[in-house]
């Protein structure tokens, strides 16, 4: 529908407003937000108001689906034990996994607006992140049919997965407040060059860590492997991870001292980042 504003026309008294319809129109396309700075090396999902209500039904549907299927009297009553592979650490991960990306979407969408996109779900994460979660699922997999007795051991326990829970959830949380506190100058992909929303943050989690999104990723990301008794993927998450964001850490705080100067150089040297690899050039 064409926007209606009011002109004065030459020949009309200036009290007698006369209304005309706009010349312009809205060329663009119809899509719920724009692609944002922060997503410029992304956009493979369409950004449209279907999809991301499709998205969000999918990762919801993900999330409570699990979180039924990780309760024991449900697999029992299905008979789902008989398939050998159906542990409620199954159902505890897919919580994970939906509730991750769900996560991502929300804090941006409720703290850092102006970046909102389909991407904030992060589901185009790059093609390692899939392969690195669908290597996880195949070796519990292949461990449920090969090696059933191994789900027998202590760190498939009670005690060990209320443990990994535990850390599951407070890396959840830890990656989201990271999120919330940074609040505008939070983005997804390293800037090479200072916007004006830009700012050093140092409240928070970030008086604890230097960058803790990355902390909160790393300890989720393994925490999820653990819960499926991967040894093989738990420790290969590690090396990679910590491999990846030893050269991303090292590469954004170049461009962070050339933002913020001998202000961010105290900051560094007074606080950590509490990731357990080296992350200084």
């Amino acid at each position: 529908m064409n926007r209606k504003e009011t002109t004065h026309d030459h020949t009309t008294p200036a009290s007698e407003p006369v209304f005309r319809p706009s010349v312009h129109r809205s060329t663009a396309p119809p899509n719920l937000l724009p692609h944002t700075p922060q997503y410029a090396l992304r956009g493979t999902l369409p950004n449209t108001p279907l999809a991301v209500s499709v998205i969000s039904a999918l990762l919801g549907g993900l999330a409570i689906g699990s979180l039924v299927c990780a309760f024991q009297p449900v697999l029992r009553a299905m008979g789902a034990y008989e398939w050998g592979w159906a542990r409620p650490q199954l159902g505890l991960y897919g919580v994970a996994m939906g509730a991750y990306h769900l996560w991502e979407f929300w804090t941006t969408a409720g703290w850092n607006t102006q970046k909102l996109s389909v991407d904030s779900f992060l589901l185009n994460n790059g093609r390692q992140y899939h392969i690195a979660h669908a290597f996880g699922l195949a070796e519990y997999f292949t461990s449920s049919f090969f090696f059933p007795e191994k789900f027998d051991s202590w760190y498939c326990s009670q005690p060990f997965l209320y443990a990994v829970v535990a850390l599951l959830v407070a890396a959840q949380v830890v990656r989201s407040l990271a999120m919330i506190h940074a609040n505008k100058s939070f983005s997804h992909i390293v800037k090479n060059v200072k916007l004006d929303d830009h700012t050093l943050i140092t409240h928070g989690v970030y008086a604890y860590s230097r960058h803790p999104s990355y902390v909160g990723f790393f300890y989720w990301a393994i925490a999820t492997q653990l819960l499926l008794g991967n040894i093989v993927s738990a420790i290969a998450f590690v090396f990679i991870l910590a491999r990846f964001f030893s050269h991303r850490i090292i590469d954004e705080e170049k461009h962070l001292v050339k933002f913020f100067g001998d202000e961010y150089v105290a900051y560094r040297k007074r606080v950590g980042t509490l990731l357990p690899f080296k992350t200084s050039a």
